[in-house]
């Protein structure tokens, strides 16, 4: 069943806003943080800027996967187009379980969210495996257009370099990865940074998502404050 009263807001949703109709409701404040959005403002800004992204590039009857989906900031934006299907997944139970909650009833059975119990210090500190040892939940050659909006700027760079790996893994020939990174990399490096923030040079993520079997595109110069690249899987 449906409400619509703001009283009856669950859990982890937004305590000052209603719900509406076939609308999802807005996560709390604390859900949002997670996927760094100080503000709704940030959140809407963001997520509708992702969203235009991933459609633009995305054919009919497209499958896609969200790395690193959080509270959904993007896939509610996709839930009105009722060609795709979508699977997110994150580190971050809280926000995996209020997606399944309030996103999924409202998919009509086209989205599904994967909690992965990965080990991050900054997000998921007791996280039982390692990120060299993820295996994205998707299979060989399924996806049309992987994204991950702000996942690489926390990835280090040997968990980068296997995500990278899993997403070749999981595309269709000539599908796509939209990603984002940082690129403020201190002169004479080209990786640095710890979980909060990870910056590489624009030509080292190129040549390791190259060594992933993904040649780049395109830039789409900066979006939301960080470069971002489209790679083809070859």
């Amino acid at each position: 069943m449906i409400v619509h009263d703001s009283e009856s807001v669950a859990p982890d949703s937004h305590p000052k806003y209603p719900r509406f109709l076939h609308v999802p409701p807005l996560p709390s404040s604390s859900l949002m943080d997670i996927v760094g959005a100080p503000s709704i403002e940030n959140f809407y800004v963001v997520g509708e800027a992702w969203a235009h992204i991933v459609s633009r590039v995305a054919p009919r009857e497209a499958m896609l996967l969200d790395i690193g989906c959080g509270c959904g900031r993007t896939a509610r934006f996709l839930l009105p187009r009722p060609d795709i299907r979508y699977a997110g997944f994150d580190v971050a139970r809280p926000a995996i379980e209020w997606c399944r909650l309030e996103l999924v009833p409202l998919s009509s059975g086209r989205f599904e969210f994967h909690y992965l119990d990965v080990y991050s210090g900054h997000y998921n500190p007791r996280g039982a495996l390692r990120g060299s040892d993820v295996r994205f939940p998707a299979n060989d050659a399924a996806i049309d257009v992987a994204f991950a909006a702000s996942l690489f700027t926390h990835l280090l760079e040997p968990d980068a370099r296997h995500y990278l790996a899993e997403t070749a893994r999981t595309l269709k020939r000539e599908g796509l990865l939209v990603a984002s990174i940082h690129d403020e990399v201190p002169a004479g490096e080209r990786f640095a940074g710890n979980e909060a923030r990870v910056d590489v040079t624009d030509e080292y993520f190129t040549a390791m998502a190259a060594e992933a079997g993904l040649a780049r595109r395109e830039s789409l110069g900066l979006v939301c404050g960080q470069a971002t690249l489209v790679f083809e899987r070859r």
